[in-house]
């Protein structure tokens, strides 16, 4: 009975927009990886798991209408010192991949701490901000900011994982500019970012890290080594056309040339295989998304909701600019996965209670209780 009131009160629109990004996900992480290990068993393991993830997100998002989203006020701290734990348990007995240690092996299930990070730090960072309604005018104001994400930011960077890092930044620039940070601020950061940029380049970027931002300005400065993934993913795009090559039929994905097919490159596909229709078709689904974000931001009626929603619609917006942009070579390669698509059981359980969570708010607009 209490889902069937919840369910008559949902926002639509959200749920469909999802529903039908899941499911070209699906199509995609399906085809992108039957290639690589046709006529083995388990040709479909890669969907199976993707799938697997997607009904656990599902019922957390639904456990997440169960209750006022207003307690998570009340269990902010606790959320905050529980991340801090897992970052600290993946730095100290985490499992490596790809040069990083970011995963949490538990049994056959691979967690990635990282993912659940931001979900946890837009709750917490959202209840520091509606302390604070006159706002954000001195450098003063933003000590308790700073304090709150130094240490998971800390702790998410030297895994190495730069692109979570930027969407923390990301996360945070957009929740204090909802709650009103003065403009001469960020002007003055972005000088003193600048003035500091040789000693990052020299002190703090990894060398891979380096390399990526010089591939952004010429692929071909390292055309078998960092650059090999923006030149094939620009062919494998170019290639698409208007219509695609056809589902399951993209020669770059299905030769193996594109590498991360189902994971970070995984637009590249969509753009080889289902052309420029399906590029635009899934840039809408996005479009629909955020706006249905951060409408429920602007709806909420409370600043604690509100800021929640717009800390959920700063990391999409952060994350589908990122991994599009590098997919056309117009941003650097930082591994930040496209929502919803990328092939990550992590990434695709938090982003559903991401959803729980705008429509917990979204239910509870006009402060009407359910339960």
């Amino acid at each position: 009975m209490y889902l069937i009131r919840y369910l008559r009160r949902v926002d639509s629109t959200l749920i469909f927009t999802v529903l039908g990004l899941v499911f070209i996900s699906l199509l995609i992480i399906g085809s992108a990886t039957h290639a690589n290990i046709a006529d083995k068993p388990g040709q479909f393991d890669f969907v199976i798991k993707q799938g697997v993830f997607l009904i656990v997100g599902i019922i957390f998002s639904i456990f997440t209408l169960r209750f006022d989203y207003k307690i998570l006020y009340k269990w902010s701290n606790w959320l905050y010192v529980i991340n801090l734990i897992f970052l600290l348990i993946v730095k100290f007995a985490g499992t490596s991949a790809l040069g990083a240690q970011r995963w949490i092996q538990i049994g056959p299930i691979t967690l990635q701490p990282s993912e659940f990070a931001k979900f946890f730090m837009i709750i917490s960072l959202a209840k520091l901000l509606s302390k604070h309604p006159e706002g954000f005018k001195t450098w003063k104001s933003l000590i308790p900011v700073v304090a709150l994400m130094f240490a998971p930011t800390l702790l998410i960077f030297i895994q190495p994982d730069l692109g979570t890092s930027l969407v923390f930044a990301a996360i945070t620039m957009g929740m204090l500019f909802i709650c009103g940070l003065e403009m001469k601020l960020v002007k003055r950061a972005l000088l003193g970012l600048m003035l500091v940029m040789p000693f990052i380049w020299f002190f703090v970027l990894h060398s891979y890290q380096k390399m990526r931002i010089m591939v952004l300005f010429n692929p071909n400065v390292d055309p078998f080594g960092s650059g090999y993934h923006v030149i094939q993913s620009k062919i494998s795009i170019g290639s698409g056309g208007f219509i695609g090559q056809g589902l399951f039929a993209g020669t770059q994905s299905q030769l193996n040339f594109l590498p991360e097919n189902h994971t970070d490159f995984i637009f590249s596909v969509i753009g080889e295989e289902l052309g420029f229709i399906g590029a635009i078709l899934i840039l809408f689904l996005y479009f629909v998304l955020l706006y249905r974000a951060i409408s429920i931001s602007k709806a909420s009626g409370d600043s604690f909701g509100s800021l929640i929603a717009c800390g959920i619609f700063s990391m999409w917006l952060f994350q589908v600019f990122i991994n599009v942009g590098m997919t056309l070579g117009i941003m650097p390669v930082t591994g930040i996965p496209l929502p919803f698509m990328s092939y990550g059981g992590s990434a695709l359980v938090m982003n559903l209670l991401c959803v729980g969570l705008l429509m917990n708010i979204y239910l509870r607009r006009k402060k009407l209780m359910f339960d």
